[in-house]
């Protein structure tokens, strides 16, 4: 295997190892974190695996890096559905706290009408 190629293989076990981790933990920020770096990590392997030889070829290491691949999937669907479900709990609350009717300045019952609603979230 060239070094630059079991750097890359390395590099991105690395991360995804790190990644599974926080994912594991439920620590979404400090998964979110890791996902430039992945990304970078993943390119770097295209390009490496590329200009590899076909003797080069890492058939061990590969293996336990799509076994890493595939329990950050796993991983990842998870914390989807974890999310989802607090969405969906956030949104149910919201709306049993809408008042049923509204009242204008004069005091006049006004149309319950449905206001526009935003929800911000950050990494």
């Amino acid at each position: 295997m060239t070094p630059s190629l079991d750097y890359a293989v390395q590099s991105l076990a690395r991360l995804l190892t790190e990644e599974n981790a926080a994912l594991e933990a439920m620590d979404f920020a400090r998964a979110g974190a890791v996902l430039a770096a992945k990304h970078a990590a993943a390119d770097a392997l295209a390009a490496a695996w590329r200009a590899a030889s076909p003797g080069d070829m890492p058939q061990a290491e590969m293996i336990a890096l799509g076994k890493l691949a595939e329990e950050n999937r796993r991983l990842l669907n998870r914390a989807l559905r974890v999310q989802r479900r607090v969405l969906d709990l956030v949104a149910r609350a919201a709306r049993a706290a809408e008042p049923s009717a509204r009242y204008s300045a004069s005091g006049q019952i006004r149309a319950n009408r449905q206001m526009p609603r935003a929800l911000v979230t950050r990494a």
